[in-house]
């Protein structure tokens, strides 16, 4: 028995709902880095501003990609790495917003 929605298989909508949450991770850090530049105003937080937001732009790209490929190629693509990746990357996310969040 498969899982399906919307045409999507429960592999496909992991791999996007993982992704998403990436997305609001990557929100929130855009948010405190934000507001920390209109603090403290020097270079390292340009720098942490840009590597949230190109980040950002590659989890909006994935996650687009995704959604609209997910039918047109049959299932017939393997998600796994992207399941485990964005994983990692939750992780990893998670981990710099906590960080950042309590410093």
């Amino acid at each position: 028995m498969t899982i399906e929605l919307l045409g999507l298989t429960g592999i496909e909508i992991a791999a996007i709902i993982i992704s998403i949450a990436n997305i609001g991770i990557l929100l929130g850090l855009l948010y405190i880095y934000i507001n920390s530049y209109r603090q403290i105003r020097i270079g390292f937080t340009i720098g942490l501003i840009l590597f949230a937001a190109i980040l950002l732009l590659k989890n909006i790209f994935d996650t687009t990609y995704l959604i609209v490929t997910g039918n047109m190629l049959n299932h017939s693509h393997d998600l796994t790495g992207a399941i485990i990746g964005g994983i990692i990357q939750f992780t990893a996310l998670a981990i710099l917003l906590k960080i950042t969040w309590d410093y």
